[in-house]
């Protein structure tokens, strides 16, 4: 072959395996296959939590199968309970003192101790230690507490964390805040109303009163003071006002067996007396207007009365004479009464309860029964 048909054939076998290399590449390529794409896991967000606040309750708690009638405008609502409605707040036997939600305050005789325990955290603080306390009574503002021990009456100040003797036959206090009214009598002096306010002070004299042992009542700027039905059962009741306690007034002519109770926001007063053979229950306003008279009765020391008046209510008739000499126990069912909307609501109780100092808490009605001396607590949702 000469030069020029060489050269021909090497153009060619280029463009031969130019062409072979582009085919092959387009035909051996693979299709693009698409990537799966990745599962990211987003964390769930966290819920942010309302603010949690406590329950308001009803005055009257709502509770289910109620039935409910109106009669002369007061809405009347009546439920019984069942045995698994209601339990024992605690095991033990307590005197119960008193409930500022969520402190109770006991006293237990088999350890001597008077102490608070806190119904929401289960803690508690042990406040004094005695085998010989009658009749404790915290303060509304829990700064102050008073006890008989042995036959001294003592005032705990938690403020100071002293202690302050009553050296004086106190027959009656009552709370004004932590203030300390008293009615005190001895032969010599007779019957006189002491105040305590200031602790490092002596107890200041109000009045001095021509009456034995005597029963007293705070009502406002009022005193309410009457003799002891134990001693006296049938008596006026008087009255003084603490911004001129020199003046005695007559508030109600002679009444049998009086009890009286007032209410936290000293609008009302609730106040009992047997008429005829039976017990009669009122309320008054702050001017002493009878505003209500109730179709059932119960003695003050049976009642409660926060926002709404509670009482034990004897469906056995015993008579406030034999209840109080410790005669009879009663029979208990339970009323809770509201003022500001005349709305009564009955419980029956399933059981044998004498029922004192009952009173509305987020865990229930709480009362304490003075037949077993054991605190106890009525589901009333």
């Amino acid at each position: 072959m000469n030069r020029k048909t060489f050269l021909i054939l090497g153009i060619a076998t280029i463009i031969l395996i130019t062409l072979v290399s582009f085919l092959g590449y387009f035909i051996t390529r693979k299709k693009d296959v698409p990537k799966e794409p990745k599962v990211v896991e987003v964390p769930e967000e966290s819920q942010i939590p309302f603010p949690v606040t406590k329950e308001e309750l009803p005055l009257i708690p709502e509770k289910k199968e109620i039935f409910s009638i109106e009669t002369s405008s007061e809405i009347f609502q009546e439920t019984t309970t069942s045995k698994e409605e209601i339990r024992p707040l605690f095991d033990s036997e307590l005197l119960f003192i008193d409930l500022l939600y969520p402190y109770i305050y006991v006293y237990s005789p088999q350890e001597g101790i008077i102490k608070y325990l806190n119904l929401e955290d289960k803690s508690y603080k042990e406040l004094y230690k005695s085998f010989s306390i009658y009749s404790p009574s915290v303060s509304p503002t829990r700064k102050r507490l008073i006890f008989k021990e042995n036959q001294e009456w003592k005032v705990l100040d938690f403020s100071f964390d002293e202690i302050k003797t009553i050296k004086e036959n106190v027959t009656s206090f009552k709370w004004k805040n932590e203030d300390l009214i008293f009615f005190v009598f001895d032969e010599e002096s007779g019957g006189r109303i002491l105040k305590l306010s200031d602790f490092k002070k002596n107890l200041l004299l109000l009045a001095n009163l021509n009456l034995p042992q005597a029963k007293i009542e705070i009502f406002g700027e009022m005193v309410l003071i009457w003799p002891d039905p134990l001693i006296s059962p049938s008596s006026p009741i008087f009255f003084l006002n603490l911004k001129n306690p020199k003046t005695i007034k007559l508030l109600f002519e002679k009444k049998s067996w009086p009890s009286f109770l007032v209410s936290d926001d000293q609008k009302y007063l609730f106040f009992s007396y047997e008429e005829n053979g039976s017990l009669v229950s009122k309320l008054f306003d702050k001017n002493f207007k009878e505003i209500k008279t109730f179709n059932w009765s119960s003695p003050a020391e049976k009642c409660n009365f926060r926002k709404v008046l509670i009482c034990g209510v004897s469906l056995n008739n015993v008579s406030y004479e034999d209840w109080l000499k410790l005669k009879r126990a009663s029979k208990d069912k339970i009323v809770i009464y509201d003022p500001q909307n005349n709305e009564k609501k009955e419980i029956v109780l399933s059981g044998n309860f004498d029922v004192l100092r009952p009173q509305l808490s987020p865990l229930g009605l709480i009362f304490w029964n003075r037949n077993d001396a054991k605190l106890y607590v009525v589901n009333l949702k």
